[in-house]
């Protein structure tokens, strides 16, 4: 891509502190329009931020109010309306923004995401996608935490856009994801040899097959695409009635809510760009892009059947839909291989937050989506340790993802097990 490399020696032109300083106001200024969607796109819109009309109520608002960090002080004016510490969540996520992206900037291009075994430098090109990558990922990441905090939900305003972009990037900067060494994956290279990195891809360990850029793997490619617009698609899923009124139901509602030019034109689009990215891209390209549908569907539907057995198990909706449409945009931008780090992550994550959350409020309520995104950004992170460690689990091929697929149907188990315990001689009363 010489535009990319045209574009990066540029900036990397710019001495380094400059960088990072500049990097920290694109950072502040970005968070302000995080706010902007948080407070948009929750379930009900607040007129906190200085980017949407003020309250009726609100002293008037000021040009000043609208410069990043510093005008949520001047904002604080209007407690008396919002609340008393309305303004501190915002300030904090600007400068933990300004700051994150100054930070994560530093810590990429000094090699640190990248595995001990590499001993030849990632080029600035390299570095600089997955910053790029990473940090759009970590924006939508932070707006769906942030609404999910606040409404329990996570719209498709924060996800579908998410997903698309993460496509989109697969083809512009081929080279994006999490580095891994080209060979060996693990340990220590012989002397004298030379390693450089490569991006994750979905056969690693293994070589691409050549059957992935036929017309098998097109299709494949073109189901998955299909698979998530369906997943997305409004419909009424009706499980009581027997078998025959839910594929009534969900028929006709598909029919009355989704085929319109809305959805039809996204389809369209979606498997239009899938075909030119198999047949133009190049396989550079065609790799990124089935890697980063691998990633959607292995993550979307790991936590999809996460959510369905645990509701059978508890009889009540364990997750939402948002964490699943969540999942699949984290997958398309890191593939399918970290999403099983994610996996285990993300409940010990949720119980530490979870049990201060229960002594300092007494609510029990778990917002799920959040611990996802926390998972996802420890795993990019400390990406190098993790591959390390935890990498040679993928020598067991295709065993390893089944298992994982599996482990939804034991985690179903084991809760229908604790329900029955609990009702039976914790709570007989509320049995």
């Amino acid at each position: 891509m010489a535009w990319w490399d045209n574009l990066v020696a540029t900036w990397v032109g710019i001495p380094l502190q400059f960088r990072l300083i500049l990097l920290f106001v694109v950072g502040a200024v970005v968070g302000g329009q995080i706010n902007r969607a948080v407070y948009r796109w929750t379930w009900h819109p607040k007129q906190y931020d200085p980017w949407t009309p003020p309250h009726p109520e609100a002293p008037q608002r000021n040009l000043f109010d609208k410069v990043p960090i510093f005008g949520w002080l001047g904002l604080a004016r209007e407690s008396k309306v919002h609340g008393t510490a309305h303004w501190v969540q915002p300030l904090l996520i600007e400068l933990g923004c300004a700051f994150f992206f100054a930070w994560y900037y530093h810590w990429i291009i000094s090699g640190q995401l990248v595995p001990m075994t590499v001993n030849v430098p990632l080029t600035a090109a390299q570095s600089h996608a997955i910053y790029l990558q990473h940090i759009v990922l970590i924006i939508f990441m932070t707006i769906a935490t942030f609404v999910d905090f606040d409404s329990r939900t996570i719209p498709d305003y924060v996800t579908v856009p998410g997903f698309l972009l993460g496509l989109v990037l697969c083809w512009l900067l081929p080279f994006v994801g999490l580095p891994i060494p080209s060979g060996p994956f693990f340990g220590y290279a012989a002397p004298g040899t030379q390693i450089p990195a490569i991006p994750l891809n979905a056969a690693i360990l293994s070589p691409w097959p050549d059957s992935w850029n036929g017309a098998g793997g097109l299709a494949f490619a073109l189901f998955l695409a299909a698979g998530w617009w369906f997943a997305l698609c409004p419909k009424l899923v009706w499980w009581r009635g027997g078998t025959v009124k839910f594929v009534r139901y969900l028929f006709a509602s598909f029919v009355k809510y989704s085929l319109n030019w809305q959805y039809l034109g996204m389809l369209v689009l979606l498997l239009t760009f899938v075909s030119l990215a198999w047949g133009m891209g190049g396989p550079a390209v065609w790799q990124a892009v089935f890697t980063g549908l691998l990633g959607m569907a292995f993550a979307g539907m790991l936590i999809w059947l996460v959510r369905v057995f645990a509701s059978i198990a508890m009889g009540q909706e364990a997750m939402g839909f948002g964490d699943v449409t969540l999942m699949c945009m984290i997958g398309v931008y890191i593939g399918w291989q970290p999403v099983m780090v994610i996996f285990f992550l993300a409940p010990f994550i949720a119980c530490v937050f979870a049990l201060v959350n229960y002594l300092l409020t007494g609510d029990a309520y778990l917002a799920y989506g959040p611990y996802l995104c926390i998972a996802t950004l420890v795993t990019m992170i400390f990406w190098s340790t993790l591959w390390q460690n935890y990498g040679p689990l993928m020598g067991l091929g295709w065993i390893l993802p089944a298992m994982f697929l599996a482990l939804p149907l034991v985690l179903g188990g084991m809760l229908m097990a604790w329900v029955w315990f609990k009702f039976r001689f914790i709570y007989p009363d509320e049995a």
